[in-house]
């Protein structure tokens, strides 16, 4: 699919099946044919699970459970259009910070040394569960292991439903905080903005991922929805050091050091090459049928 191009059309699909029946003997089948997704499902999930758990047992590695939501953008249909895309509605764009009209896809990938396998993708509908009840869903649908599993999301994800089911399910998270966040430090409730207008730079130590540095505040103790959690607010080494340029991450574990929470939290960005690889080579975007 990649060395010879792929639209998402019926054409490409037949091309790739290999298959020496006429083309629209798969058009039929995908209208009309009575086919399990759920158990193609299963088998994705059960296969990527055990690469990645081999993985980590070969590495002595952690597991990682990524997972984040794009957007796949449709174009708006004219006011007599009879037949308008299912499910489709404006969506609040990140990339674009404006809405857009098409889908929201939630997905999970499992990550472990180098590997890094899909695991579970569903469409946002606006109608049904939220991308919050959808995460949580995707979590559980996760088997537990004896490897030590991380679940990495972005700022909008880590809600106390989220955190609770990974904590059910036995996962440390690692998150991005939102810099509105309120916590309870002391017992004194601020946000972690507020709290960043405190800080000076000496109280603050230096930290290198890869070729950044950064400067790290840590703050470890209870919090509103976590009885014991690591708080990092962090600024660029060499940029203006305020509280709008901080950045704040939280981790359920707290035997991690700084370098190891802000290197763990790096491996999101696995989530952000698989949507462009998916959007740009295997047409995830340019859809027309299920």
């Amino acid at each position: 699919m990649l060395s010879t191009g792929f639209t998402g059309t019926l054409t490409d699909i037949h091309r790739e099946s290999l298959q020496e029946r006429e083309r629209r003997t798969l058009s039929h089948f995908l209208t009309h044919g009575n086919w399990d997704a759920s158990y193609l499902k299963r088998v994705v999930q059960r296969v990527a699970f055990q690469q990645t758990e081999a993985c980590a047992r070969r590495e002595c590695s952690p597991m990682f459970v990524i997972l984040d939501d794009t957007l796949c953008e449709k174009t708006k249909p004219s006011s007599q259009a009879t037949h308008t895309i299912q499910g489709a509605s404006f969506q609040h764009s990140h990339l674009k910070r404006r809405h857009v009209y098409g889908h929201a896809v939630v997905q999970t990938l499992l990550l472990s040394g180098d590997q890094v396998f899909p695991f579970a993708t569903a469409r946002y509908d606006p109608q049904g569960e939220s991308k919050i009840e959808l995460a949580g869903d995707m979590i559980q649908a996760v088997p537990m292991s004896s490897c030590r599993t991380y679940v990495l999301l972005d700022s909008w994800y880590p809600s106390a439903f989220v955190l609770q089911t990974c904590a059910e399910r036995g996962f440390h998270v690692i998150s991005g905080l939102k810099t509105n966040r309120i916590f309870y430090p002391q017992g004194i409730r601020q946000s972690l903005q507020s709290l960043a207008s405190y800080i000076s730079k000496s109280d603050t130590d230096l930290v290198t991922i890869g070729s950044s540095a950064y400067r790290v505040y840590r703050y470890e103790g209870k919090l509103n929805l976590v009885e014991n959690s690591v708080l990092l607010l962090c600024w660029t080494e060499g940029e203006n050091f305020g509280p709008k340029q901080m950045k704040a991450f939280l981790s359920t574990d707290v035997s991690l050091s700084n370098e190891e929470i802000l290197s763990c939290y790096s491996k999101l960005w696995a989530i952000e090459t698989y949507f462009r690889t998916a959007k740009v080579q295997l047409a995830m975007d340019r859809y027309q049928v299920r």
